[in-house]
């Protein structure tokens, strides 16, 4: 049997008398913590790694009593905090009374470490007042810890201890597939820009200019709805209609445009800027723009790779626009397969669906005029 090794790492808030882990700084991406089990294991993973160990210190901590004294400085640490967030880490339990930037420096009458490694009971004190379901007695079993342990690493509460991590084939000095992931099958990005064009596809309407495309993306996009079918690139290839530099605001008539979609194109441009306000003045009142740009992908200078606008810079450029929704896409796996050049066939349809706010792979944009 291979042995297995934890620890902890999270951040925790009590929000609607519930406990809940949270992800990114915006509090977009969190996990409810529903059992009083999970945060008794989360605290041993704070300083032991070993699964065996771990599970013989759950089976003590169920048999203690919580100290009257230890209970009532965690109720003053919580009454002291506007803001209580409980960091949890290799060997760190702190409390920050502000933003997630401040648990690193929390004081040190905040830092709950030393005492957690005494008790393992620190948690079950910050979080005696949210609901907790009292599962501890159904943990009959090594086997049980070892599934409850498996769940919360699943859920991202717990990680492989540091200097354990297996990183098989991903360590190396050059990606998987050069080409992004077209010699394995399909690369990352593209299955989010056909999730994208999905969404949008009904509102690809009237006359249409595709920078950056052909002619036959009319057909593999399926734009039946496009009564034109224009595509723009700076040099002359079969099915491109128009050549010119997008940043030319002269190569299209004004207002005459219904449509434009641009798909991995703004991060070759040098001033993004001029071009979507070009985008702009070329379509009608009413008109959309679609735009997808890739978060994450090694550099394709093709020929130059000029940026890599996240979702407040894409945002930003299409400010103009009286509306603009962003369609964001992308996790920790998808990012990093992204970059090694992992395909689309290698992963599972819900490791790509997946979305984590702070780990876009693909960022894009339907702008209306």
């Amino acid at each position: 049997m291979i042995k297995k090794f934890y620890v902890a790492s999270a951040i925790l808030t009590a929000k609607d008398s519930q406990i809940v882990a949270i992800f990114d700084s915006n509090h977009q991406k969190t996990q409810i913590i529903v059992n009083k089990s999970w945060l008794t294991i989360l605290e041993i993973f704070i300083h032991e790694q070993s699964l065996e160990v771990a599970y013989q210190r759950f089976q003590e901590i169920n048999c203690s009593l919580i100290s009257k004294y230890l209970l009532n400085q965690c109720i003053q640490a919580r009454n002291n905090s506007n803001n209580f967030l409980v960091l949890l880490g290799n060997k760190t339990l702190k409390i920050s009374q502000k933003e997630l930037l401040n648990l690193r420096s929390a004081d040190q009458k905040n830092d709950f470490s030393a005492i957690s490694l005494e008790t393992h009971q620190v948690l079950i004190c910050l979080f005696h007042q949210e609901y907790l379901i009292a599962d501890e007695s159904k943990i009959y079993s090594f086997d049980d810890f070892s599934e409850t342990v498996e769940y919360l690493a699943t859920l991202g509460l717990l990680s492989p201890a540091v200097s354990t991590l297996d990183w098989g084939d991903l360590k190396r000095q050059f990606p998987l597939c050069h080409k992004f992931g077209f010699t394995r099958g399909t690369p990352i990005d593209r299955y989010y820009l056909d999730q994208f064009v999905n969404e949008i596809r009904h509102q690809v309407v009237g006359s249409v200019l595709e920078i950056g495309g052909t002619l036959l993306n009319k057909e593999i996009y399926q734009f039946f709805h496009a009564t034109e079918y224009q595509t723009l690139d700076v040099v002359s290839r079969p099915g491109v209609t128009l050549v010119g530099d997008i940043h030319n605001s002269t190569i299209i008539i004004p207002e005459s445009l219904d449509t434009i979609l641009l798909f991995n194109v703004l991060e070759h441009c040098h001033n993004p800027w001029v071009v979507v306000q070009n985008i702009y003045n070329w379509l009608r009142v009413g008109g959309k723009c679609f735009c997808m740009v890739p978060s994450a992908q090694r550099l394709h200078n093709a020929p130059k790779d000029y940026w890599r606008p996240l979702p407040d810079g894409m945002k930003e450029l299409f400010q103009d626009f009286s509306e603009h929704n962003l369609h964001i896409y992308g996790n920790p796996l998808t990012v990093l397969a992204s970059f090694m050049g992992v395909a689309v066939q290698e992963l599972s349809t819900q490791d790509l669906d997946d979305f984590h706010p702070d780990y876009p792979v693909a960022t894009c944009i339907a702008a209306l005029k």
